[in-house]
């Protein structure tokens, strides 16, 4: 409890040295409305005046007590005195890589120490309190002052939108780390400093999006992933810095840019909004473990090309009608299909967010898209998804931070608290699980090939790479070679990866053929190989997996997206004994676990030659000879025995006999 006279206090200065101001009740309009930002930083990298999706509707709040606020960040030498941490910095320095939960557990403890609540503030008193009374798009009005954001981090992001480093008059480039000493910027109006950038501040609410209509003393939502974020930080572009400006993230991670302010006073009195309502994909799910009907499989079966990914057009934000990639697909329990990708107007930008969308057992078309999974100004990049074959599904999904791995046991509708692992990198392809249950999946990042868990979900665990230089030798070395890595299980209980080079010269090691990469370790050491089959680059992802039946599956492109202007193509064999060339995505066949690939088919319903959409409204040829030449591939086998294949935009459906099927000579 807060003594009278303390209350009533315009300032005053704690035990521990921090100084806090009393900031009165009042209403004010949280949020932003006015155009939507496009998000394409690339075309107008300066532009930071329109509004992000979630900042919609802007609506009248009122705060009807006072508190007091915190005039900085927690500093490195206040927290100190809660708890001692590693790494340097001055005692004024805000201290960073605390977690939400950390947040909290200062608070406790401030608490207790003074005999006064201290607590972290809701998002509605930070918004309020940055604000100060002004309307603008800033507290200093709408642009920031000459030289006001430091952008020393994360450079390389710097020079992609800034080649020349000449940077807009609100930004400082700034080469070697400057001080992040506090309230070295001047104050807003009711004496809060840093309120625009230093560091982005955790704010007491579960995040979840606004509502219309004016409120009271709002307090988020009652549960969530994702614990709301303010502020912005150094090295960000200053679009980030808004007062209306919202992130998030989970709350049991920490990073380098991230700190928080408290606030002494009663603990809030308003009301918590329920979650948000299900989103599509989510809604009206039937809850039963479906026993599939199993056609013939000597049967030819061939579907497709049909949308999975359905967008209205000009949208942008949650979802995206830019830019949408990056796949994966996963049979659920109950018999339906569960699609998600990334969705985006930049793959680099902190818009990017994960979609979903599902085919329900018996209907012919894909729902609209709806949201799956987005952490606010997080780019959470190159989802991965996964059924186990029994209830769980698993959700792989690259963090700020971290890696975040979740699951579902009721066909996709709810999901569990993330579970965080290292290291952070965009998952490689989709996992498997090998005939001693363990549970694999490849990893982009020079530190590791694979993550692995041995029970089941519950742990995981990676051959961490000591020398990075020596991760891909000649013959052999201690990564897997390439990116995108599908992977299987051999026979004989080795590791089998094939896996994307973009650089022609790392191709030309390979002849330009697609690398193949074998471990008898569980990872810790490969030998290098080839399949022949051409290299792929950029835009594109190939599949690998193990079919039900046995034979190994690859799912590939006859030439480099780059080369398409030109390709070679590659020969096929039709039903006559003869051949023709085929271009683009084929399903190849290995009976002898990789060693060879005798069969091999052209992806392609056939037919008269028509001009179909593919990634982001490319557009391709399909006909008897021609098929999609970009974009990723996911593929899952459903219980059915049929092959599931996604590209970043289309569904195609069919089995092993009609791979193994020859098609008829195509009539071009």
């Amino acid at each position: 409890m807060l003594s009278a006279d303390v209350a009533s206090e315009k300032e005053i200065t704690n035990s521990i040295g921090m100084k806090l101001v009393r900031i009165e009740p009042g209403t004010f309009v949280m949020g932003q409305d006015g155009p939507p930002a496009d998000y394409r930083m690339v075309k107008h990298p300066a532009k930071f005046d329109d509004a992000d999706w979630d900042e919609k509707p802007a609506h009248q709040v009122t705060i009807t007590a006072p508190f007091h606020m915190a005039t900085t960040e927690v500093t490195l030498g206040q927290y100190r005195q809660f708890k001692e941490i590693s790494g340097k910095g001055d005692d004024s320095d805000p201290v960073t890589q605390v977690s939400w939960n950390d947040a909290q557990s200062f608070c406790k403890w401030l608490s207790e120490k003074e005999g006064r609540n201290y607590r972290l503030p809701t998002e509605a008193e930070w918004e309020y309190a940055c604000r100060a009374g002004t309307k603008t798009i800033f507290h200093t009005g709408n642009t920031l002052p000459e030289g006001f954001q430091k952008w020393h981090r994360d450079t390389t992001v710097r020079k992609r939108f800034f080649p020349d480093d000449k940077l807009p008059p609100d930004y400082q480039a700034v080469s070697a780390t400057p001080s992040m000493k506090v309230a070295q910027t001047p104050p807003n109006p009711w004496g809060l400093y840093d309120m625009h950038g230093n560091v982005s501040e955790w704010c007491l609410d579960w995040y979840g999006p606004y509502e219309a209509g004016s409120t009271t003393d709002p307090l988020g939502r009652t549960d969530g992933d994702f614990r709301v974020i303010r502020g912005g930080s150094h090295s960000v572009f200053t679009r980030f810095l808004r007062s209306a400006n919202r992130a998030g993230w989970l709350p049991e991670t920490a990073n380098e840019k991230t700190g928080f302010r408290v606030v002494m006073g009663p603990q809030p009195v308003g009301k918590s909004l329920p979650p948000a309502a299900p989103a599509r994909y989510a809604q009206d799910v039937k809850q039963v473990l479906v026993k599939m009907v199993v056609p013939p499989a000597d049967v030819p079966f061939f579907d497709g090309p049909k949308p999975f990914v359905i967008i209205p057009p000009d949208s942008v934000g949650p979802l995206f009608s830019t830019h949408n990639h990056s796949p994966a697909i996963a049979e659920c329990p109950n018999g339906d299909l569960l699609a998600i990708w990334y969705s985006c107007a930049d793959e680099g930008g902190a818009e990017l967010n994960n979609l979903a969308s599902r085919l329900r057992l018996g209907a012919k078309e894909w729902e609209q898209a709806s949201s799956f999974w987005d952490g606010m100004d997080v780019n959470d990049h190159g989802p991965k998804l996964w059924w186990d074959g029994e209830r769980t599904l698993y959700h792989f999904v690259r963090g700020h931070r971290e890696n975040v791995i979740r699951t579902s046991t009721d066909n996709g509708v709810t999901w569990s608290r993330a579970q965080l692992t290292q290291p952070v990198c965009e998952w490689g392809n989709a996992p498997i699980r090998t005939k001693e249950g363990y549970i694999l999946i490849t990893a982009d990042t020079s530190s590791t090939s694979i993550n692995i868990s041995r029970d089941g979900g519950k742990t995981w665990t990676f051959p961490e790479i000591e020398d990075k230089k020596k991760q891909v030798r000649t013959g052999g070395g201690s990564r897997h070679v390439g990116i995108h890595a599908g992977i299987v299980q051999l026979a004989d209980g080795r590791l089998m990866t094939l896996g994307r080079q973009d650089d022609p010269k790392h191709q030309a090691n390979f002849d330009g053929k697609t690398p193949a990469s074998y471990s008898s370790d569980w990872g810790k050491t490969w030998t290098y190989g080839t399949i022949d089959f051409p290299a792929i680059s950029s835009v594109q992802r190939q599949v690998f997996m193990r079919l039900r039946e046995g034979p190994l599956l690859f799912c590939s492109f006859t030439d480099q997206s780059r080369d398409w202007k030109n390709p070679k193509g590659l020969k096929f064999k039709n039903s006559t004994g003869g051949e023709f060339t085929g271009y683009g995505m084929f399903a190849a066949l290995s009976y002898d676990d990789g060693k060879t690939w005798p069969v091999r088919r052209l992806i392609t319903p056939g037919g008269q030659k028509r001009s179909v959409n593919a990634i982001d409204r490319n557009m391709f040829d399909l006909s008897d000879t021609t098929t999609e030449y970009l974009g990723y591939l996911a593929a899952t086998q459903t219980r059915d025995g049929r092959i599931q294949l996604i590209t970043s935009r289309n569904h195609y459906v069919f089995n092993q006999a009609w791979i193994e099927a020859l098609p008829a000579v195509p009539a071009n």
